[in-house]
């Protein structure tokens, strides 16, 4: 996960922090990358910044903006599970004149982002709803107006086609679920199990989810370990909350 993951997680209690705090908290990070992330957090509007005049510190507590950041990013747990999955497929098809190709630029990067795969250059398709990724490009007219989503049932036949024309690199992600495997089990072995490590845990797991096609269990290649990876989460979550 990059620092920006790790500082929202631990931001997301609402606890008004110091930067010594976030220090001790994620002592993999420097104070000068701590400082100067929270500066970039705050320019994005997912912090707030206070200068406590007194003390001669800045405090630092997560906006409304920012936990929706790491709301919408866990949101991807409960979707990717099988049980929840409606069997509607989430296609996205769009025609955005080349007069607006920064924003065409801009839609398939997010579509890349959140899990689909293109099917054809204006076809791109995920397993799960994930439209609440899109609300915000949706927002600007140029783009929501060139855009359908279609959220079908598919037959077994079209989905097994559907899954086998399917563009996808399937062995980046597969890497990243092995180190979350082995992270998860060197958590899982020590005698404290702290809070925060497992909830920095849980949110590494969301990300890779989020940008993971998930597809329904037996549609996945063989050796994907996706399954593997959501059966050490499911260990790690109780830890989350305290005793």
């Amino acid at each position: 996960m990059t620092v920006i993951d790790e500082l929202l997680v631990y931001l997301d209690d609402g606890t008004v922090r110091l930067l010594e705090e976030c220090a001790t908290a994620l002592p993999g990070r420097t104070k000068q990358t701590l400082s100067s992330t929270l500066g970039r957090l705050t320019g994005k509007g997912w912090v707030t910044t206070t200068r406590d005049r007194t003390r001669g510190v800045n405090t630092y507590i997560i906006t409304q903006s920012g936990s929706d950041t790491v709301t919408r990013t866990l949101a991807h747990l409960k979707i990717a599970d099988d049980q929840q999955w409606d069997e509607r497929w989430f296609f996205v098809l769009f025609n955005i004149p080349e007069r607006h190709r920064k924003h065409r630029d801009v839609l398939r990067n997010r579509l890349s982002a959140v899990g689909c795969g293109r099917i054809q250059n204006s076809l791109w398709v995920t397993a799960r709803n994930i439209q609440f990724e899109l609300s915000d490009l949706l927002e600007d007219e140029r783009i929501a107006r060139a855009v359908t989503i279609v959220k079908p049932v598919l037959t077994p036949a079209d989905a097994q086609a559907l899954a086998a024309a399917f563009e996808w690199d399937w062995e980046q992600p597969n890497v990243l679920y092995q180190q979350f495997i082995e992270n998860a089990q060197l958590y899982l072995k020590r005698k404290e199990h702290s809070v925060l490590g497992a909830k920095l845990l849980v949110y590494n797991y969301a990300k890779l989810l989020q940008r993971d096609p998930k597809f329904p269990t037996f549609l996945e290649p063989k050796e994907y370990l996706r399954s593997k990876a959501h059966a050490q989460y499911e260990r790690i979550r109780p830890y989350c909350y305290e005793n």
